[in-house]
C-alpha cells in the first residue's frame, strides 16, 4: 500500500513538474532582441500571422540595390494585441508599412520586434509593447 501510494505521489508530482517546465519554458524577447537598438523598414505586407504564443507580420522591403528582402517582424500573443485594439483584419496583404521595433541579436537576421507600425495611405498607426 504504501509504495502504491509513493507511485502515486511521484507520478503526480511529475506532471505537475512537466506542466510547469512548459509555462517556463517559453523564451523571453529579450533572448532574440537587442532592446533599445532601433531598426525602421518600409515594405509591404507579405502575411499577417494572428496567433499564439505571438502574432508576426511578413513584409517585402526592397534594398537600395532593388532586390527584395522578406523581413519577419515579431508581435504579441492574439490576447495582448485584442487588447491594444488591433484585430486580425487591421493589416492586410498589399499594405505598405513602416515599422520599427527592436534589432534582432543576430545582425545576419532580417527580424525585430515590433514597436510601432504605421500604414501612410490612411494614416493609421500603432505604438506599444508587448512581452
Amino acid at each position: 500500500m504504501k509504495r502504491r501510494i509513493l507511485v502515486l505521489f511521484a507520478g503526480g508530482l511529475l506532471l505537475v513538474l512537466v506542466g510547469t517546465g512548459r509555462v517556463f519554458a517559453h523564451h523571453s524577447f529579450a533572448a532574440t532582441y537587442v532592446a533599445g537598438k532601433r531598426v525602421e523598414v518600409e515594405g509591404v505586407v507579405k502575411e499577417f500571422i494572428w496567433r499564439n504564443p505571438h502574432s508576426f507580420l511578413r513584409i517585402d522591403v526592397t534594398a537600395a540595390d532593388g532586390t527584395v528582402q522578406t523581413w519577419t517582424l515579431e508581435w504579441g500573443s492574439v490576447g495582448q494585441l485584442s487588447r491594444l485594439n488591433l484585430t486580425r483584419t487591421s493589416l492586410h496583404v498589399g499594405d505598405r508599412v513602416i515599422v520599427a521595433g527592436d534589432a534582432a541579436r543576430d545582425p545576419s537576421s532580417l527580424r525585430l520586434r515590433i514597436e510601432s507600425v504605421t500604414r501612410p495611405l490612411d494614416g493609421w498607426s500603432w505604438k506599444g509593447q508587448v512581452d
